[in-house]
């Protein structure tokens, strides 16, 4: 190509990108109709920030400055609020630039205050049968959640971790519980338009999936590849009778009669109590045999659906931050339920490979207080 062709070339490109960001920066709507209710309209100021996709969807918008004119273009409210939302039982949420949540009346009054916090999921901030789930700030929670109804009132208490609406006078509600190496997970419950329990908080395992129904299937287990230390004796994981498993990617503990010995924890089993734990229990040493495993081998298991008792209290299938495995006629327990590490006098850490000598993998380090 000449010189000529390429000084062409590069007049045209350069045509097309003042063309575009020309283009770009005058659509910018500063009265865009977003929701169109009939008498009134919610408008927001919007401005396009990217353009459209090679894949087919369109150009990529942003809202901003949201208010409220009625059908004739009167100004019914300021355009200043984060969010508008239409309204539901003749309520509409909106968002403060504070995000703090208010509530408008059929009349574009404040009829709620903003004074709660905002959700993350500002979809689901709808009145539903004569109440909606709203947050306010915890010290080391961040936000709680609680019910108010349609005169601002706080019927239901703010201590749930996540809230849903109301649908038939049920509404799914979170409480999160600490597990090792994360901060938290959920546990899911029921409530009635009381605040009264109507299903029992259980983990889920699965986002959106039933626990009495996705978990009834074959699962696949691991050998963990790491060293095991309990109580100061360090064993290599694939020279233990019932070793440590491994599955996605977490580790479990073996609870049998000589591996919590090991640990210093009685262990017995019973049809109605299922697997039996105590703590206080004479050490012991004998969990050395051949466990027929091979590293990075998968092995059949499935989810343990009987009871576990730690200290008198009596665990069920989804009260345990991770599922209870069954493997070989051996309950596992996972690492990481803290609620029953802590119960037993369990302390657990992790050596890193480079901090062992002459080792290629890490240590699970286990202690009992």
């Amino acid at each position: 190509m000449t010189k000529k062709a390429f000084r062409i070339l590069g007049l045209f490109l350069t045509f097309i990108l003042i063309f575009q960001s020309i283009s770009f920066s005058q659509e910018n709507d500063l009265c865009y109709v977003l929701h169109d209710l009939g008498e009134y309209k919610i408008v927001t100021r919007r401005y396009r920030v990217a353009p459209p996709h090679d894949y087919g969807t369109g150009p990529v918008y942003s809202y901003t400055d949201y208010g409220v004119i009625d059908k004739d273009g009167n100004v019914i409210v300021e355009q200043k609020y984060q969010e508008i939302l239409p309204p539901s039982e003749g309520r509409a949420a909106f968002t403060t630039n504070e995000n703090n949540i208010g509530f408008f009346d059929e009349n574009w009054n404040i009829v709620i205050e903003p004074k709660y916090k905002n959700n993350r999921y500002p979809s689901q901030l709808y009145f539903s049968e004569g109440l909606v789930q709203v947050g306010k700030s915890h010290p080391e929670k961040y936000i709680v959640w609680g019910y108010i109804d349609r005169d601002g009132n706080e019927v239901i208490d703010f201590i749930y971790d996540s809230a849903s609406p109301f649908k038939n006078g049920i509404a799914e509600v979170g409480i999160n519980e600490p597990v090792y190496n994360y901060n938290t997970m959920t546990k899911s419950g029921k409530i009635d338009k009381n605040g009264n329990i109507v299903e029992p908080f259980k983990f889920g395992y699965a986002t959106g999936k039933p626990y009495d129904s996705w978990w009834n299937y074959p699962i696949e287990v691991l050998l963990s590849e790491n060293l095991v230390e309990l109580n100061g004796r360090r064993y290599k994981n694939s020279d233990i009778e019932y070793p440590f498993i491994n599955y996605l990617g977490y580790s479990y503990i073996p609870l049998t009669y000589y591996g919590c010995r090991m640990m210093g924890i009685n262990c017995d089993w019973t049809e109605e109590t299922g697997v039996v734990l105590s703590s206080g229990g004479e050490i012991s040493e004998d969990i050395v045999g051949n466990n027929g495993m091979t590293e990075r081998v998968y092995e059949k298991a499935d989810i343990y659906k009987g009871k576990l008792t730690i200290n008198g209290t009596t665990y069920e299938y989804g009260d345990t931050a991770y599922p209870l495995i069954h493997y070989k006629n051996v309950v596992y327990m996972p690492v990481l339920w803290q609620t029953g590490m802590e119960a037993l006098g369990i302390e657990y850490s992790f050596i890193g490979a480079e901090k062992i000598e002459n080792s290629d993998r890490g240590c699970m380090v286990f202690k009992t207080n």
